[in-house]
């Protein structure tokens, strides 16, 4: 089985090489649908002296510093390793909440709260969690690690408030809005043209897809979900999304059509599209 594991050797010099380009194009990215740079929304804040947060008085918390921007508020420990890259940061948190909130066709959010532990060492023993991840209340983020799966995982339940049955289908929307800019359809193809493809019958039943893990099942997955929403809208997504049936009946009830035919535009979808971004809709 093809595995493209995260934490496999050479993550780290994979994550710094797409953190250092979306660097270069955050101007870009943050400046779509932006005010002037001179509003005062954007003006940065960093107020260390008897600030309050939600866990303001717990162990390891006490004594944390505050560093907002826009509607990104770090929550971090006192002279954090990252701290003159705070802003840049913000801003691309800031862009792939909007993006999201774009996808999902949902009201972006008044403000963020991440608590930006120093290190993964740090982050993993305070938590006692593998990975970045949102708590309902907050986003718990250090590095290595993209941006996008965080913020992915606070906005998902503002959209559908449970546990999709068929969990590949929440793994897609992660990986395919993760930050990372790869290409999921070109993932797809590739696996279709080595003869590793799985079908998505077996998809929807596959307890091992793991978008903190792996990119086999879940680049697939962000595949499907992509092609989804371009073909027929966010809408059908959700209603797959929230349904409590067996996979092959909800398919036929949301797209009126049996799902070998939905897999059979699925591929073509990814044939037609690999190595391009997907057109915009008329």
């Amino acid at each position: 089985m093809i595995s493209y594991r995260l934490k496999a050797p050479g993550f780290v010099k994979e994550f710094m090489r797409r953190l250092s380009y979306l660097l270069v194009v955050l101007a870009f990215l943050s400046g779509c649908g932006n005010k002037d740079k001179s509003s005062p929304d954007k003006t940065a804040l960093s107020d260390t002296t008897s600030i309050t947060h939600i866990y303001a008085n717990q162990e390891p918390f006490k004594g944390w510093e505050r560093y907002r921007y826009q509607n990104i508020v770090f929550i971090h420990p006192p002279n954090h390793l990252h701290q003159e890259k705070f802003e840049d940061f913000a801003k691309i948190f800031s862009t792939l909440a909007r993006q999201t909130c774009v996808f999902l066709r949902k009201e972006p959010a008044d403000s963020i709260v991440i608590y930006f532990y120093s290190g993964v060492g740090y982050g993993m023993s305070v938590t006692q969690k593998d990975t970045p991840f949102s708590d309902g209340n907050v986003i718990h983020f250090w590095f290595p690690s993209f941006f996008g799966p965080p913020i992915v995982k606070h906005l998902l339940p503002k959209w559908y408030d449970g546990e999709p049955k068929h969990k590949f289908l929440k793994d897609g929307i992660i990986a395919l809005l993760d930050g990372s800019s790869q290409n999921y359809h070109e993932y797809t193809l590739k696996f279709i043209d080595s003869g590793t493809f799985i079908p998505l019958l077996r998809l929807s039943d596959d307890t091992t897809v793991n978008v903190d893990a792996e990119r086999y099942q879940s680049a697939e997955a962000a595949s499907f979900v992509d092609f989804v929403v371009y073909a027929y809208g966010i809408k059908q997504l959700k209603d797959l999304y929230s349904s409590n049936g067996s996979f092959a009946i909800e398919v036929e009830r949301v797209f009126k059509m049996p799902l070998p035919q939905l897999e059979e535009r699925w591929i073509l979808f990814v044939k037609t599209f690999a190595g391009k971004k997907t057109p915009e809709k008329n």
